[in-house]
């Protein structure tokens, strides 16, 4: 039977009903599915824009692997574990009460979002820094001033590479703001507001740990409209262009020294010593080398022209790697 019936089927099923030949129960009702909707944790963003994020913080991840790695001269690993919608009360609840939370401006959005790092995760940074071997350490979130300032100047540096992640998307400027130990200190966002979290699994050297940061929904709304599939594809073929047209005008600027070598001469060092004005040094005769960096790449003659001197070249002399 189809979904939808014609009027003869409906009249030949009420018809059967009255005479008896089916009973009314037999008839089953298709059940529409009835999805519970919570308006006080409310789901704002789709799968493609949770995928899109990810993505986003995927590129992240890696620039800042590379960062903490030549910063604390360790192998550094980290990899998103998850993202996630959930309401700003349940991120706060979640993480411990002594931590250690980077608050970070973010421009244009006028909005902060926040980056938790695990005790376990802070001290091996901490112990790298200082010269140890990044052991596992018993203390809880609280800080002394000089770590505050160590920890600082990690995470200040190495979140000026998260505009880098979001080029192709938006051009934002993030700022280092603040430190806190205390969780209950942060608001960026309302209890029942719905953030992004992205957990960071952490590996420095031995010692495994989380990073845990949230983006408020007030970062996320001017960028929804372009965190989707085509709209990425879009951005990615758009910056292709310019990015290798800015490519080449900076090897077009780049500045080589270039200087023209007449000749070689080897003396003692007695004799170099006792040079006065006036005396002659004889240097082995031939074409003029000229040198580009430390590569002789032409022979010539020197000459001079429009009362200036000049140098003709006559041959061009070919290294290994050059292609013509």
């Amino acid at each position: 039977m189809s979904d939808v019936l014609s009027q003869q089927e409906i009249d030949a099923l009420l018809s059967a009903i009255h005479s008896g030949e089916i009973h009314a129960s037999d008839v089953t009702e298709k059940q529409e599915k009835v999805k519970v909707y919570d308006f006080k944790r409310a789901m704002r963003y789709s799968k493609e824009q949770l995928r899109s994020i990810t993505r986003i913080h995927e590129n992240f991840t890696r620039l800042l692997t590379t960062f903490l790695s030549s910063q604390l001269r360790t192998v550094v690993n980290i990899e998103i574990e998850l993202v996630d919608q959930v309401t700003y009360h349940e991120f706060i609840a979640s993480i411990p009460s002594k931590t250690v939370l980077n608050v970070f401006d973010v421009k244009p959005m006028d909005g902060k979002m926040v980056l938790e790092i695990n005790p376990q995760v802070t001290y091996a940074v901490l112990e790298r820094m200082l010269g140890g071997q990044g052991a596992p350490s018993n203390r809880n979130g609280t800080l002394t001033e000089i770590e505050s300032v160590l920890m600082k100047k990690v995470f200040a540096q190495g979140f000026n590479l998260y505009a880098d992640a979001w080029e192709n998307i938006e051009k934002i400027k993030v700022n280092w703001e603040a430190i806190e130990s205390n969780p209950q200190f942060i608001q960026i966002a309302s209890p029942n507001d719905t953030v992004i979290i992205i957990v960071l699994q952490t590996t420095i050297g031995e010692i495994k740990g989380r990073m845990t940061l949230c983006l408020p929904h007030l970062i996320l709304e001017p960028v929804l409209p372009k965190l989707t599939s085509h709209q990425w594809l879009s951005s990615m073929v758009k910056t292709s262009g310019p990015n290798q047209d800015k490519l080449k005008q900076n090897l077009d600027n780049v500045q080589m020294p270039v200087v023209a070598e007449l000749g070689r001469a080897m003396i003692p060092i007695s004799d170099l010593l006792n040079l006065q004005i006036g005396d002659v040094i004889g240097i082995e005769t031939g074409k003029l080398q000229i040198k580009v960096g430390d590569l002789t790449r032409f022979l010539g003659n020197p000459g001079v022209q429009k009362g200036h001197y000049a140098f003709q070249i006559d041959q061009i002399i070919d290294t290994e790697g050059d292609n013509h």
